[in-house]
């Protein structure tokens, strides 16, 4: 036998081998009829081919209908797949990694993370899934159409996981230790995770790059923007949104986007059902007591004044509304105070609003129960500055001159190095339930942070006046309702 075909709980899968890695992709991990939570996968008999990773979810960023992406072979409906990615020759079960990607909800796709190199250099098991997207995942129709189950693309995570948990040691993984990470979309997914009962015991560690709890919609807002998919699509019933064509859902998602201007148009949203009810029953009640790494970049918000759209407060106006519809009118103030009225301050509040404060704030709450880690990645794009997701172009195989441009230069030197330790740390966590020893533990009171540079070190408390200015109070765009 050459390792390569593996039977799974549903049905024989047949992988390849390159660079090291024995490679399984598009296996399915569930299916799901169109606004149903997901169920186990079809069974088959004969050896399934995976060698090619499966279409992506329908898809669409932004508020232009023609810019849907939902066209067979390369986006279906039935998208629930997972890839697999196995150091080759390896001996003994092995931690597993399972990543979910990023993409404001709306977008993005599991196959675009080749965890090759992370499987064969860190000596770990890399799983990347495709989760339900936009439309057809996270719009809260539940509210308005009787018998549609919330937060359904968070399901198809959970399903994942399952599917993990009962079938990765015939891949050579264990699944008791299961490590879920994720970046922007990824990292809130992981932090609801973490508040999902239905979750618990899945994984043993977690990754959270670049959010948290607050970047969802509340229910009043989820219930709102389904209101605005209804009007848009006239009112129709369960049979009608299973049947409709496509394009008419992403059409109505468009509409949902214009008339909901600084979030985006599909979200988790507090459901009190597969997560708490509130922001505030989420910081109240413990996460799963599980290690966590975690952390931003230090400028996430540049990556949002270069993209089109407005999905995300950027100008001193939003900002300051946003505080004050969410805060006592005294803590609005102490952190208004605590930037500096000119570009810098307004970049550092936004920062700190959608990102960094949400993520170090989940942080300090973890911190008290379980080993907790902290970072800031402050390496610069000559542009962009440490942009939302800059990380992701120095820790995962990005290659050619448009990858080049998007990290600032080719990946070598310092910058290849950098990129080699925070991928080191990254499997140290997955092996061992912590990153490597030269990086110490954070908590509340003694916040040490990891900063990742061309030349790391260590800050404890850094940007200590605004931490306490807010005081962990998250704010997020989507928790209010529109005016």
């Amino acid at each position: 036998m050459d390792g390569l075909t593996v039977t799974t709980t549903a049905g024989p899968v047949r992988g390849i081998r390159a660079n090291g890695v024995r490679c399984w992709r598009g296996i399915p991990y569930a299916r799901a009829d169109r606004f149903a939570a997901p169920e186990a996968p079809t069974p088959w008999n004969d050896v399934r081919d995976a060698s090619r990773p499966g279409p992506q979810c329908p898809q669409m960023y932004g508020n232009q209908a023609k810019r849907a992406r939902l066209s067979m072979p390369d986006f279906a409906e039935d998208c629930l797949s997972l890839n697999i990615h196995v150091p080759d020759g390896a001996t003994g079960p092995l931690p597993v990694y399972v990543w979910i990607h990023g993409g404001a909800f709306v977008a993005g796709g599991g196959h675009s993370y080749d965890g090759s190199d992370l499987a064969r250099d860190g000596d770990i098991i890399v799983v990347t899934i495709n989760y339900r997207l936009g439309v057809l995942g996270f719009v809260n129709f539940g509210a308005v159409v009787p018998n549609i189950p919330s937060n359904l693309g968070l399901r198809d995570q959970i399903a994942a996981l399952a599917w993990v948990r009962d079938n990765i040691a015939a891949f050579g993984g264990d699944p008791a230790r299961v490590t879920v990470g994720g970046q922007s979309a990824g990292s809130m997914s992981v932090s609801l995770l973490l508040h999902a009962p239905a979750a618990r015991d899945l994984f043993a560690g977690a990754i959270m790059q670049s959010g948290a709890v607050s970047l969802i919609h509340g229910r009043d807002r989820s219930e709102q923007v389904a209101r605005d998919y209804m009007a848009a699509l006239g009112d129709p019933d369960l049979a009608a949104l299973r049947s409709m064509d496509l394009i008419r859902l992403f059409e109505a998602q468009g509409t949902a986007g214009a008339a909901n201007p600084g979030t985006i148009p599909a979200a988790p949203w507090f459901d009190g059902d597969l997560l708490p009810a509130s922001l505030t029953d989420a910081v109240a009640e413990p996460a799963a007591r599980v290690p966590l790494l975690a952390g931003a970049t230090r400028e996430e918000i540049r990556l949002f004044e270069l993209m089109p759209g407005d999905i995300l407060p950027t100008d001193w106006p939003a900002l300051e509304a946003l505080l004050q519809a969410q805060l006592p009118a005294d803590h609005a103030a102490r952190i208004l105070a605590a930037y500096p009225r000119d570009k810098a301050g307004r970049r550092a509040l936004a920062t700190d609003l959608t990102f960094l404060m949400p993520t170090r704030h989940f942080a300090d709450r973890q911190s008290r129960q379980a080993p907790t880690w902290f970072y800031r990645f402050d390496y610069r794009h000559p542009i962009a500055g440490a942009a939302h997701g800059l990380d992701l172009t120095l820790t995962w195989p990005m290659r050619g001159l448009r990858a080049a441009f998007a990290r600032g230069g080719p990946m070598r030197g310092r910058r290849a190095a950098l990129g080699r330790r925070m991928t080191d740390h990254i499997a140290h966590f997955v092996r061992h339930g912590a990153p490597e020893p030269d990086w110490p533990a954070y908590h509340v009171d003694r916040p040490a942070v990891k900063i990742f540079d061309l030349a790391d070190r260590v800050d404890i408390d850094p940007d200590g006046d605004r931490w306490r200015a807010w005081a962990g109070v998250d704010v997020g765009a989507g928790l209010t309702t529109r005016a």
